[in-house]
């Protein structure tokens, strides 16, 4: 697998979702290949920025530019770029399904083929019971297996959202090291977390949510309204 990870620039950028303004003047930076951690409490807008950053949540202001693409005119070609692993809520493996019934599923939606599918699970260290259901895996088990669906038609980009819920601290790592060997591949790797690992890592902080933000800022938005 060798692949060319999206590059994203942004500049002031702000959305806002059905209770307001989730975040607002933002700059960030992501290097191809590398892996992104949005960082912050819960509530600060982390699942908002990761489908924003993939052209799934237009802005209201700011520019975008994901791999030479801008957003919002360009989100569908940014959408074929990144491909959610897991996004909270709405897109996850479904309990009920089994293993071989998810892999079935996103193989048909996605277009992988057995041997793609196969190289991500051997990539990401994971040789799960395929006539197990989703849920009796380990969360770990369970999310690692979404990546490697989603990393399997080799995308530019992942995003894995909640990266650190639920989970204990030794899977935690052994979750991280997964996501570091996918950016091996070339691959970007967007992921939302409370807290980010430590090393080789790009982390975009998010301030925890103000829950009364300033009339001029609102108004300024709503004038860059589209």
């Amino acid at each position: 697998m060798d692949v060319d990870g999206v590059s994203i620039l942004g500049r002031g950028i702000a959305a806002k979702g059905p209770e307001g303004v989730v975040f607002a003047n933002l700059d960030l930076q992501v290097s191809g290949g590398a892996l992104a951690v949005i960082a912050g409490p819960s509530g600060t807008g982390r699942t908002s920025l990761l489908l924003a950053l993939s052209g799934r949540l237009p802005l209201i202001t700011g520019y975008l530019d994901v791999s030479g693409h801008v957003l919002p005119a360009q989100a569908k070609a940014v959408r074929q770029l990144v491909r959610p692993a897991r996004v909270r809520p709405g897109y996850e493996l479904e309990e009920k399904h089994r293993v071989r019934e998810a892999i079935l599923e996103r193989r048909l939606i996605s277009g992988a083929s057995d041997r793609s599918i196969d190289a991500a699970l051997d990539l990401l260290g994971l040789a799960p019971d395929r006539s197990a259901l989703i849920d009796e895996l380990h969360p770990a088990d369970r999310l690692l297996l979404a990546v490697a669906l989603a990393i399997a038609p080799s995308p530019a980009g992942i995003l894995v959202d909640d990266v650190d819920v639920g989970l204990p601290l030794p899977s935690r790592a052994r979750v991280w090291a997964a996501l570091h060997e996918v950016t091996r591949t070339g691959m970007t790797v967007l992921a939302s977390a409370a807290d980010a690992p430590s090393g080789d890592v790009e982390v975009i902080h998010l301030p925890a949510r103000e829950q009364d933000w300033p009339t001029d800022v609102l108004d300024l938005l709503e004038e860059d309204t589209p």
